[in-house]
């Protein structure tokens, strides 16, 4: 069956995993944007109306942020228990399914759903606080920008790796997905000293430059600078987490997932 991909079975999956998980994951964001809310009318006692609008604006992106880690963590639910486990490896669909399933609803699904219930609470704090405080206003928020492609470009890599946690850990896999992201960055900034080291030789890092450069004093007391793609290749890094991360961490999750079927 892994072999195969039906667009009648994807969609009953689909159809079964938005029944089994669509409420819970809609009351969670209701919940989050609803406090988020809260804490923006509170800050209309003692602000001003530029302050006011920026702060609409940051909540939109702090909380499309917590919840989008927030729901691919908690991916894949069924797995959280034994007996549930073997239901949803038992379902008549194969592991690609499965998994497309889930990565379309925890992605596309999860930004359109936070768009619309943004949008609604807005235009309910607008009512709000043009009702109660006579000096302020709030605009009206349009989160369907280039800063918002940006974002989801950022979160996609950043939620894959979630994704894979989902699959492989039973108990808390947000927290230890974190945990090991927190260690691979350690790593990551451990080897990249290494490295800088490795080119700078004699020279002692001495504060950065113009143009994104890295400005080194040499052993004689001379000056020079090195770019940052010089000196750690930045911009082939950046590229890889733009464009390969999420795609590569997908690929990974939806092998996790065979593994567990067989």
């Amino acid at each position: 069956m892994d072999a195969h991909f039906n667009f009648q079975r994807f969609f009953l999956v689909l159809k079964r995993d938005l029944l089994e998980n669509g409420r819970s994951a809609l009351f969670g964001l209701l919940t989050v944007i609803s406090i988020f809310s809260f804490i923006l009318l509170m800050t209309t006692f003692d602000t001003n109306q530029i302050i006011l609008n920026q702060f609409n604006k940051h909540m939109f992106f702090i909380a499309f942020y917590i919840l989008a880690v927030f729901y691919s963590g908690m991916a894949f639910s069924d797995f959280r228990n034994k007996e549930k486990t073997m239901s949803y490896l038992m379902l008549p669909a194969s592991s690609l399914e499965k998994f497309l399933s889930i990565l379309l609803l925890s992605t596309i699904g999860f930004i359109i759903s936070f768009i619309v219930v943004f949008g609604l609470f807005n235009i309910l704090n607008m009512g709000i606080i043009s009702s109660f405080s006579g000096d302020l206003s709030l605009d009206f928020y349009n989160p369907i920008n280039r800063n918002l492609l940006t974002n989801i470009a950022i979160i996609l890599p950043i939620q894959s790796v979630f994704l894979v946690g989902a699959v492989k850990f039973q108990r808390l896999p947000i927290f230890y997905t974190a945990l090991y992201f927190f260690l691979f960055l350690l790593i990551y900034g451990f080897l990249s000293t290494i490295v800088l080291k490795f080119y700078t030789g004699s020279m002692s890092f001495d504060g950065l430059g113009d143009n994104n450069s890295f400005r080194f004093q040499y052993s004689d007391g001379s000056f020079g600078e090195k770019t940052i793609g010089q000196v750690l290749s930045v911009q082939s890094f950046i590229f890889f987490v733009k464009y390969l991360l999420a795609p590569i961490f997908w690929v990974v999750a939806w092998f996790k997932l065979k593994e567990k079927e067989v």
